[in-house]
Formats: structure tokens, C-alpha cells, sequence
């Protein structure tokens, strides 16, 4: 009966599918280790020798990785330093959602974007450095900017929808903040980080503020002049929500 019982049709496509589940997540785990060993691979060797003077064999030899291996993940070096941004883009569309919801329920959001990226770049600031530091190459740091002025024009675009043409255009200063916060990050790295990342978001503030305000065509009376919350209320439609 026991014998029947653990054969039958119905049992054997359950015992099938989590051994397939189960050997999926093995294979994950696996590909998630080569791309991490890869990933550390580069990142050292940006540290060391810079961007430009690294090879996709340097990266094999360095992750002891096989080169059919590597070209089964990346095309390129390039594209495997470019995945190294997505840890941005989770980090602006958790904030992006956090802005959404605000403007739905009427609450002061609680989205301070770029104190949070100060954060994020001294928690990985090997990472960072490799990638944002003097060493890196200028195409590196093109890439930077590119990648930050489109997760930040989207929200400055629709944010001024509803609002009188600004006096700069929203591509201006956005490419603007971009370099300023840019900036700040390379010298911050290059110097070891002298400063904490709340002192560095509230001297983006203080440097970026006026620019801001007359930019946007806006002055936020909300919260204490100077504070975080002025600084991002900047950003944050006050009449959107009943």
C-alpha cells in the first residue's frame, strides 16, 4: 500500500518539480557566484591598474573563470561593469515609489535620495571608488552622469508638468545637479571619506538649494529653512493630493 501510495502519478510530478525547484536554485546560486567572482574581479583591478588598461583575460585570471564561462554572462567588459548600476536603479525606483505614494496618501515623503546614495556609497565605497574614483577613466564617470541624469530627469519632467515653464530648462538642472552630486561623490572617495554622509547630503544641500528654488520657480516654506525636509519638499508637488 506504501509502495502504491509514494508511486503514484499524482506523487511523482510533485517529487519531479521540487527536485527541478530544487536544482534551479542550485544553478542560481552558481551563476550568482560566477558573476560575483567576476564582478570582484573587475572592481580590484580598476583599484589597481586602472579602467582602461584591463583586459577580459586579466578578469578571467584574476576570477579563475573560464573564458566561455565569461562570454556566457557579459558581451564585454563594459557590460560587466556596467551591471554593476543596477544597485543605483533599485536604489532611485525604491525612492521613486516611495515619492508615488506620498503624493497618494497627502504625507510629507520620507525620501531623501540623495543622503541615501551618500549612504549607499559609504557602505560599498570599494565598489564605488572603483567605479567613481580618480582612477576609473573619464568614460566611466560619462557613464555616471548619463545613468543618474536619466533616473533623475523622469521625476524633474513630470514633477514640472502641471507648472508654468521654469525659468532653466528641466534638462539643465538636472544635468547640473548630476554634476554637483557627481562631484562631491569623486572628491569625497578620492579623500577617504573625511565626512559623513550626512554632512555630504547637507552640503549638496546648501550648495544646491538656490539653484533649486530658482530653477524650479519654487520656495518651500513647509519645514525649517535649511532642513532635509525643505530641500526635498523641493521636489514633491505640495498641492497634489486632496
Amino acid at each position: 500500500m506504501l509502495r502504491k501510495l509514494f508511486t503514484t502519478e499524482q506523487n511523482r510530478p510533485f517529487c519531479h518539480a521540487k527536485r527541478g525547484c530544487m536544482k534551479e536554485k542550485k544553478e542560481d546560486r552558481r551563476i550568482s557566484r560566477t558573476r560575483r567572482l567576476m564582478h570582484e574581479a573587475l572592481m580590484s583591478l580598476i583599484v589597481e591598474k586602472g579602467y582602461e588598461s584591463i583586459t577580459v583575460q586579466d578578469i578571467l585570471n584574476r576570477a579563475d573563470v573560464g573564458r566561455s564561462t565569461f562570454y556566457a554572462h557579459y558581451r564585454d567588459k563594459h557590460e560587466l561593469l556596467f551591471s554593476s548600476f543596477e544597485l543605483l536603479r533599485t536604489l532611485f525606483e525604491q525612492q521613486q515609489q516611495t515619492i508615488h505614494t506620498s503624493r497618494l496618501t497627502g504625507r510629507d515623503p520620507e525620501v531623501y535620495f540623495i543622503l541615501e546614495l551618500f549612504r549607499h556609497t559609504g557602505q560599498h565605497h570599494k565598489l564605488y571608488k572603483a567605479i567613481a574614483g580618480k582612477q576609473s577613466g573619464e568614460m566611466i564617470l560619462k557613464y555616471l552622469h548619463r545613468y543618474l541624469y536619466k533616473m533623475l530627469i523622469g521625476p524633474n519632467t513630470e514633477l514640472m508638468k502641471k507648472r508654468k515653464a521654469p525659468p532653466v530648462p528641466i534638462e539643465i538642472t538636472t544635468h547640473f545637479l548630476v554634476s554637483t552630486l557627481l562631484s562631491l561623490i569623486t572628491w569625497w572617495l578620492d579623500n577617504n571619506m573625511p565626512y559623513s554622509p550626512e554632512k555630504m547630503d547637507e552640503i549638496f544641500r546648501i550648495m544646491t538649494t538656490p539653484t533649486i528654488e530658482a530653477a524650479f520657480d519654487r520656495k518651500t516654506t513647509t519645514h525649517p529653512a535649511g532642513s532635509i525636509k525643505a530641500f526635498y519638499n523641493l521636489f514633491v508637488e505640495s498641492d497634489c493630493c486632496p
